[in-house]
């Protein structure tokens, strides 16, 4: 059991570890989802499963003898470590020694500690699960409670409480007296559908129920986290995909994340992952950079495949990617090409997560990269680069030019401090540290005048604090919230 829960922590650190580098911030949200999944269903189950391997073969230039040592090491120092602990060593003893064995001189202290162990584990594991089945209840009660309004693929539930926008199963929860009112967004509506239509709920579903049973293991936490963070990039791909516009819609989910009033084991939004969703929609990834990707992983995950299963072989040496290459097809190019080269932002002193680009003759490039489409040869993007590093983009979208203003911040790129509209300043994100109070401050304007439509101020990267204040057009306040540390103190207007 200890060799299984070391080797199920490596694989899926090895796969979550992957996840965070190459795709968490790549725009292909569909096969993020389907790796995710498939990284929690394997991690858990590959260190059960054993095949046959050569042991003088090798895939990759992997020599698999080798690679099966440095797996199984890890696990044979901590077995070897703890397993004393659960169950006595057993030495060949002769039939008067055993006769002489007690409880008191024998081995009752380690069966102690695995009946200690054992117990901690139900005991916790017992209570997260009726913790997890009160959630359960507490959503069914809300839909018992509320009245239903049939929709084609959902149940609307309309509350008589504040509550922010979110679904479960079939089931949308919402606000009576907002959606009455109609003052509920179609593209929000649209958001919390998708999240039907797409079985969402089945795999947070699955997630809490792991979360329950390996409550012990960090790692399901953050699969958890990533799972939903995917959802939601999911939901707002299909809102924008269904002729939303991209910047009435970022409007629209500041405003949205203000309320925090959510069920267990629901989707819904809030403000510590709407700033990852409003610089995602700004993101694109061209075929080539999808194609690099796959390059990469596909033979890593057979390996680990190989691997964490293997015991000796009859897998081929090779793997070929070219046939799902050229299945791939180019639909934008860009000049100049750039590339990354990791090798060479290490030589040069630059931080690799700020992802240095070089151009051709392997120089940092300075200068405007454009992105076309490759149908009509029409430009679609532009990135502007300083020394390899991305300080600005500009989207062509809906008759729109959409240009954000790029930062850094210890070392880390900072996207989308800045939005214009046509040469307008329509969103401003001053970041606690950039700011003379330490508070991190966040204003948007409308798009008809100019005028101050929205601002709040925040703590940290999640935390409301002070006022929140919509405006009209006018410049009347027509919402006002007071914050404390996340929470709403009092609702002023």
């Amino acid at each position: 059991m200890i060799i299984y829960l070391v080797k199920s922590t490596l694989l899926l650190g090895l796969l979550f570890l992957l996840y965070k580098l190459f795709l968490e911030n790549e725009k292909m949200h569909r096969f993020n989802r389907f790796f995710l999944l498939f990284a929690l269903v394997f991690g858990i189950t590959a260190p059960l499963i054993s095949f046959e391997i050569q042991p003088e073969r090798s895939i990759a230039g992997i020599q698999m003898q080798q690679m099966e040592r440095v797996v199984n090491a890890p696990a044979e120092a901590v077995s070897r470590s703890v397993e004393p602990l659960i169950t006595p060593k057993q030495d060949v003893l002769s039939k008067s020694e055993i006769t002489t064995v007690t409880p008191e001189s024998g081995s009752s202290w380690s069966v102690g500690m695995a009946d200690i162990f054992i117990g901690i584990y139900g005991l916790i594991t017992l209570f997260l699960l009726a913790r997890f089945v009160v959630g359960l209840i507490e959503i069914r009660n809300k839909v018992k409670a509320g009245t239903h309004k049939e929709l084609d693929h959902a149940t609307l539930v309309l509350l008589d409480e504040p509550i922010t926008p979110q679904s479960f199963l079939d089931y949308i929860f919402l606000e009576k007296q907002q959606f009455e009112s109609g003052d509920v967004e179609p593209e929000i509506l649209n958001h919390e559908l998708t999240h039907v239509r797409q079985f969402h709920s089945l795999d947070v579903f699955m997630a809490e129920l792991l979360k329950v049973i390996f409550w012990f293991n960090p790692l399901m936490y953050l699969y958890k986290h990533a799972i939903q963070l995917n959802h939601e990039f999911l939901a707002d791909e299909a809102v924008v995909s269904s002729g939303s516009s991209i910047t009435g819609y970022q409007e629209l989910l500041i405003r949205v994340s203000a309320g925090n009033t959510s069920l267990k084991t629901t989707s819904s939004i809030n403000f510590a992952i709407t700033k990852k969703r409003l610089r995602m929609m700004g993101k694109s990834i061209s075929k080539i950079k999808v194609g690099a990707i796959w390059l990469f992983l596909l033979p890593v995950s057979v390996a680990l495949i190989i691997i964490f299963s293997a015991q000796t072989d009859n897998y081929p040496q090779t793997i070929s990617m070219q046939e799902i290459w050229d299945s791939m097809p180019q639909t934008t190019y860009q000049e100049p090409e750039l590339h990354y080269d990791g090798n060479r932002s290490k030589e040069l002193g630059i931080p690799l997560n700020l992802g240095a680009q070089f151009n051709s003759s392997g120089e940092l490039f300075t200068g405007t990269q454009k992105v076309y489409y490759v149908e009509n040869d029409s430009l679609w993007q532009e990135h502007f680069y300083e020394d390899g590093i991305i300080t600005g983009s500009v989207i062509y979208t809906d008759g729109d030019s959409i240009r954000q203003v790029h930062g850094i911040f210890e070392d880390r790129l900072e996207m989308g401090k800045e939005m214009y509209i046509n040469g307008m300043l329509k969103y401003m994100d001053v970041r606690p540290h950039e700011s003379k109070d330490g508070l991190g401050h966040l204003r948007m304007w409308h798009r008809s005048n100019g005028e101050l439509a929205f601002e709040a101020f925040y703590k940290g990267d999640k935390e409301y604090q002070g006022l929140m204040t919509e405006y009209d057009e006018d410049g009347s306040i027509i919402m006002q919230e007071r914050y404390e540390a996340g929470e709403l103190i009092e609702k002023i207007k």
